[in-house]
């Protein structure tokens, strides 16, 4: 998983190695293109509409959103799923800004000054703004945190400026891109003949015979397609054959499992755990320093405990240690640390102020003490405009605001640092006080050793071996070590392979190599995995030779058709029935319908029954020839023009945004090669 420090990183490698090479090419007089490394095809991460967007200015986008977002959240970093997140937002700003803008300004689609304005304290805030500017307790909208903000942009804070500017541009491009859908929306119309089909497609309903005979019942050795043929259909019907970019990959896993002499280790050394653990005069302390997980600290009523741990904290087992108990591959045991009385719920008040400020909050302290009013103070000093927090539960707060304010009584005014800062708080409500005990818990995960570790690798280092580098010898490895193959189709957006978590790094893989590669030894989530790359299909058209065969399939279909019809025309069902024709009924048939029970997707069959065309002439179907007879019509009488027109248009609407989206994105010819990077 590459952290937002390991892009960094890269990017600042990349930036080195490609100074490096371009002032070596400069000095041997090797550098004669004109575009230089930094616009080669290696370094681009796709194209839209025609603008290369390369490597670097892609990673100088995201990061400078990611400090952005850092700095509006508070975080020192991002996880992996954010930083993905924030990619796929740089790379939408940057379709809009290479593909849409230069259609929308032509259009005059602009956000003005004033409608800026209004978006921010008009009567319709920005989503943007709403969805920034909440308040934690409410979980809603909050003027005055926006109020506070915009007070501070008076050019002396850079990070506030650039935060500002991020927004700003983030409602321009949501209020244009609304201006736009408004538009195309207006323009979508639904007529009385679509009313009319709509009502016939779901009011009418067919029950029929028919007869059929298969494709089948022709012999291949009867038809012949000539490769012109194909070449023909093909040339005449490319986008029937437009496909999304994909790779198919087999692939053996090597899993790194504790062996049982890992497991042998584990006990013995729990077991010397057990004993220091059941005799230590601070069982949090002890497991704080010898858990494999974050301690829990709080404390919990009897209620809330599992049955084991309130039996050694409450019940028949107090005072004994619980464990080592292994479930899975994870040990565990347990003391109680502490058994105190703690109110559930407690009420506070705040003033926060820096960490340093330890003299005004002596003096606020003071001031308070002698009468002065909370409200007042908090708007004139605190950070948080947020001051009263009502009633909470004590582990709800940070450490250790919670349980301070659960230790003073209604009316205590102190102060207590937390990791946001030095508070002065005010403490409203203590509800009563029960029992809470704090259970001090180990957990430690049984793991594979080195030497585990070192036997699987040579597993699949002789696997390996044997794999070589041709799809031909990974298949004859496979069949002689007995492994089990597994197989997956990949997509470039995928961050995952399908049954492997955390595989990233084999997607990416997949995408950087050629058909019939095969991989080293990828550490994928701690198992080893070998992959080899079975089948390439790229964006766009598919090539002749990838869809002959199922054109020559249609074709042969096609001609197959016309013998069979020939056979059936001006036949009876009874007569077709001689000819070899398998009969049967299908009933409740509407011209809205997908599929005909048993007989799968036959839309001309459907077609021919509820337009009464059947036993007019034979229909060419999906899997053979069909004759039809209709049996009955029923009215179902549910369907009025009102109602199809209101179901019409919001069909029409609902999947608009998508449709749109979609048009302007094949309109742009985008390439998205960002699975070679990322």
């Amino acid at each position: 998983m590459a952290t937002l420090n390991t892009l960094r990183t890269r990017g600042g490698i990349i930036v080195s190695v490609v100074i490096g090479i371009a002032l070596l090419a400069f000095l041997l007089g090797d550098l004669t293109s004109a575009q230089g490394l930094m616009n080669s095809k290696k370094m681009r991460v796709g194209t839209i509409n025609g603008e290369n967007i390369g490597y670097i200015e892609y990673l100088n986008q995201t990061d400078e959103v990611t400090n952005v977002i850092q700095s509006m959240y508070g975080r020192s970093g991002l996880s992996s799923e954010e930083t993905d997140q924030i990619r796929q937002m740089v790379w939408e700003t940057m379709v809009l800004d290479y593909a849409y803008k230069p259609g929308f300004e032509k259009m005059g689609l602009e956000v003005g000054e004033d409608e800026q304005i209004d978006m921010v304290n008009g009567e319709y805030v920005s989503a943007v703004i709403q969805q920034t500017f909440v308040n934690p307790e409410t979980g809603m909208y909050d003027p005055q945190l926006l109020k506070n903000f915009v007070a501070g942009l008076d050019g002396s804070d850079p990070v506030r400026e650039s935060i500002w500017s991020y927004l700003k541009q983030q409602m321009v491009t949501q209020r244009i891109m609304d201006k736009y859908l408004a538009l195309v929306t207006a323009g979508v119309y639904v007529n009385d003949l679509q009313v009319d089909q709509a009502i016939q497609a779901t009011d009418l309903s067919y029950g029929a015979m028919y007869a059929k005979l298969g494709y089948g019942a022709v012999a291949d050795s009867l038809v012949s397609i000539s490769k012109s043929d194909i070449r023909k259909f093909y040339d005449a019907n490319k986008e029937m054959f437009r496909q999304k970019a994909s790779r198919e990959i087999e692939y053996v896993v090597f899993d790194l499992l504790p062996s049982e002499e890992d497991y042998a280790a584990a006990e013995k050394y729990i077991g010397e755990i057990a004993e220091e653990f059941r005799t230590a005069e601070n069982p949090m302390q002890y497991a704080t320093l010898n858990s494999q997980s974050q301690t829990d600290t709080r404390y919990y009523k009897e209620s809330e405990l599992p049955v084991e741990m309130a039996a050694i904290a409450f019940g028949s087992k107090k005072g004994e240690m619980y464990g080592p108990v292994l479930a899975g591959d994870v040990y565990t045991l347990a003391r109680v640390a502490d058994v105190k009385p703690m109110p559930d719920t407690v009420g506070a008040r705040h003033i926060l102020l820096p960490i340093t400020d330890e003299l005004q909050a002596d003096s606020i302290v003071k001031a308070l003490k002698g009468g002065a009013d909370f409200g007042t103070l908090a708007a004139a000093y605190s950070l948080d405009p947020r001051y009263d927090l009502g009633h909470f539960a004590p582990e709800m707060m940070v450490a250790p605001f919670g349980e301070t304010v659960a230790a003073h009584k209604p009316g205590d005014i102190f102060t207590v640092e937390t990791q946001f800062g030095l508070h002065v708080v005010e403490a409203t409500y203590v509800a009563p006080k029960e029992n809470k005990a704090q259970i001090a818990t180990i957990v430690y995960n049984v793991e594979p050793s080195d030497y585990t570790q070192q036997e699987v690798y040579g597993r699949a280092r002789d696997f390996l071996a044997k794999a070589g580098k041709t799809y031909e010898s990974f298949d004859n490895a496979i069949a002689e070590s007995g492994l089990a193959r597994r197989s997956a189709v990949i997509a470039p957006q995928d961050k995952n392979v399908q049954g492997l978590t955390n595989s990233r790094e084999l997607v990416r893989w997949s995408y950087t190599n050629d058909q019939g590669a095969v991989s080293s030894i990828l550490d994928i989530d701690g198992n080893y995995v070998v992959a080899a790359l079975t089948k390439e299909q790229e964006e766009g058209i598919a090539p002749l030779e990838a869809v002959a065969a199922q054109i020559e399939t249609r074709l042969l279909n096609q001609k197959k058709a016309d013998i069979l019809m020939a056979r059936l025309d001006g036949k009876t069902l009874a007569e077709a029935e001689a000819e070899g024709a398998t009969k049967g009924v299908v009933s409740d048939v509407q011209f809205g319908s997908f599929f005909v029970p048993e007989l799968g997707v036959e839309p001309r069959l459907i077609g021919a029954i509820c337009s009464g065309t059947g036993m007019k002439k034979p229909v060419k179907g999906v899997s053979g020839v069909f004759l039809v007879d209709v049996t009955g019509e029923e009215k179902t009488g549910e369907a009025t023009a009102e109602s199809e027109r209101v179901r019409l248009e919001a069909m029409s609407t609902t999947y608009l945004p998508q449709r749109v989206s979609q048009a302007l994105e094949e309109e742009s010819e985008i390439i998205d090669n960002r699975v070679k990077f990322f």
